[in-house]
């Protein structure tokens, strides 16, 4: 069994190297590092790893001139040509992926002094894009942890400053980490979310221009800075603030979190709900569709927990055997509801 930690839990470790090293580190950031770090033995073997590695650049940087020649180079100019002349250096440690490398060579350069101006203190732009039929788990360098649905698209920017993420579609839960000293926004066409130590759900649907915002758990700020519409909400758990951009509306209720959000722990809760949004939900974990031969199915009323991603079958079996349907499957991925007693469906 591999028991190494994953490329991306050491590139984290090699980025909080790379921070504690930089002189203006603070002791918010050596809080948010010990948070980041306690608990996990996966963690603590990547941060342990990038220390060891760490110690033989060190020891390299004293002996070779050559090294310490590229590294005042990287600092000047980081551009891919550099990049490409350490690479030779990365084999020396090869526990660590390439990216890695690059940023704890960044911050050793810091800790010598070659340019204290530039010490590290942003992570690279990243791009998520979930393409799979399950949520996708996403721990940020910050400690952070989004659950990004199906079909979501979503763009990070971190830096000293801020924490800012752009969900471009789709949805998304934040578990957001404590950092008073970097507010943690999510925007997408001028409206914005934002947030220090929280829980809450973002869904983006771009084609309606709609945005809506769950809170679970703390406080968010959601804003619009459009010239057109500009107004601010502060949301308290259990609220959700369904907004229009396309009509300039908003509206506020009380929902059940725990059902809203149910997705993100890979269950789908159902209260009340009419059965055509209980069917989008359902699809959008399987190939295999499930829609309704008879418009007037749509407002009937759903209770129940069902597995997200889960034989698709099975649901529609359990539906049938308690409700007044029937089905019939009119190919490979496309299975038809239909009221059971009625003689003209098929």
């Amino acid at each position: 069994m591999d028991n190494k930690p994953s490329k991306i839990t050491v590139n984290q470790a090699a980025h909080w190297y790379a921070r504690l090293q930089a002189p203006d580190c603070t002791e918010q950031d050596r809080v948010a590092f010990r948070t980041w770090l306690s608990g996990s033995s996966e963690r603590e073997q990547a941060y342990k790893s990038v220390i060891d590695a760490a110690s033989l650049v060190s020891n390299q940087l004293s002996a070779d001139p050559r090294m310490r020649a590229m590294l005042s180079e990287a600092m000047q100019d980081p551009d891919a040509s550099v990049a490409t002349r350490m690479s030779g250096l990365v084999s020396r440690f090869g526990r660590l992926r390439y990216a890695a490398a690059i940023v704890m060579f960044l911050g050793i350069a810091a800790f010598f002094s070659l340019n204290r101006d530039q010490a590290f203190d942003a992570s690279p732009t990243q791009y998520f894009v979930n393409n799979e039929l399950s949520k996708q788990r996403i721990e940020l360098s910050d400690g952070s942890i989004v659950f990004l649905d199906v079909g979501a698209k979503l763009r990070v920017d971190m830096s000293k400053q801020e924490r800012r993420l752009t969900l471009e579609t789709g949805r998304a839960y934040f578990e957001v980490a404590h950092d008073k000293s970097r507010p943690f926004s999510v925007s997408k066409a001028g409206t914005s979310v934002v947030a220090l130590g929280t829980r809450f759900q973002v869904d983006v649907v771009p084609e309606n221009q709609m945005i809506n915002v769950t809170l679970a758990e703390g406080s968010v700020a959601v804003s619009n800075s459009n010239d057109t519409d500009e107004w601010r909400e502060v949301l308290i758990p259990g609220q959700q603030l369904l907004i229009d951009n396309l009509l300039h509306r908003r509206q506020l209720l009380q929902v059940k979190t725990e059902a809203v959000t149910s997705w993100s722990t890979g269950f789908l809760a159902f209260d009340g709900v009419p059965l055509r949004k209980v069917l989008e939900e359902i699809n959008r974990y399987s190939n295999v569709k499930v829609v309704l031969g008879d418009n007037s199915l749509a407002e009937i009323p759903i209770a129940g927990n069902f597995i997200a991603g889960g034989n698709t079958s099975d649901f529609v079996e359990t539906l049938t055997a308690v409700l007044p349907l029937r089905s019939a499957h009119t190919g490979a991925n496309e299975i038809v509801l239909f009221e059971k007693y009625a003689t003209q469906n098929p």
